[in-house]
């Protein structure tokens, strides 16, 4: 994910040390339905920090004027930077259970990019196998990035299906820290590789229905 994209990690890793995260994303999720109501897909916007978009920015030589606006031409040459150069076997930061196991995602498909109050705002949809949602039962849907090289806040969750209701439930920090501080050395920047931290700190949209 962030921690793959070259120029991210030559321009943080030096004056950010080891500190982790390195990047803070505002997230929200749009669910899209058939005509029968089931879920198939799921649509991700990420809004980043300020400090990650000048450094996109920069790095890329965009936004020459310093207007905090992009043209057309610049939103083409960005459009799927962060979904660029994934590793093998990396799930992208979205992860979806329903009552019985892991739900599969397909790739990403970039959709747009843009500036929103001087925040680089990027959209992308994830396909869903056709499900639907049954009486009582519950979709979970975790964005977090695994490595935790990027912090994830869910700040919405959109298209909930008629009959569907959503809960936002934010992770126990507290409890992140102490079970992080145990699992190894955090000052380690491997650690963070190894270890792959970030469902401690995962924000989970609970999506329950009641049924037709």
């Amino acid at each position: 994910m962030w921690r793959c994209l070259t120029f991210l990690c030559g321009l943080i890793a030096a004056p950010m040390a080891q500190a982790h995260p390195h990047v803070f994303v505002d997230v929200t999720l749009t669910l899209e339905t058939d005509d029968e109501g089931r879920v198939d897909g799921v649509e991700v916007t990420w809004v980043y920090d300020p400090l990650f978009t000048m450094l996109v920015l920069s790095d890329r030589g965009l936004d020459a004027d310093a207007d905090l606006s992009l043209t057309e031409k610049e939103k083409a040459l960005l459009l799927g930077f962060d979904l660029q150069d994934w590793p093998e076997g990396f799930d992208g930061a979205l992860f979806a259970y329903d009552e019985d196991d892991a739900v599969t995602l397909g790739p990403a498909e970039a959709l747009s990019v843009g500036m929103q109050d001087g925040a680089l705002v990027t959209r992308h949809r994830r396909p869903v196998a056709t499900r639907e949602i049954g009486a009582g039962e519950t979709l979970r849907l975790k964005p977090y990035d695994p490595y935790y090289y990027a912090a994830l806040s869910l700040v919405g969750i959109d298209g909930l299906p008629d009959g569907c209701r959503a809960q936002i439930v934010p992770p126990d920090t507290d409890a992140a820290d102490a079970r992080v501080a145990e699992m190894g050395d955090s000052n380690d920047e491997m650690f963070f590789e190894e270890a792959k931290v970030g469902v401690h700190y995962a924000f989970t949209a609970e999506v329950t229905c009641a049924g037709s």
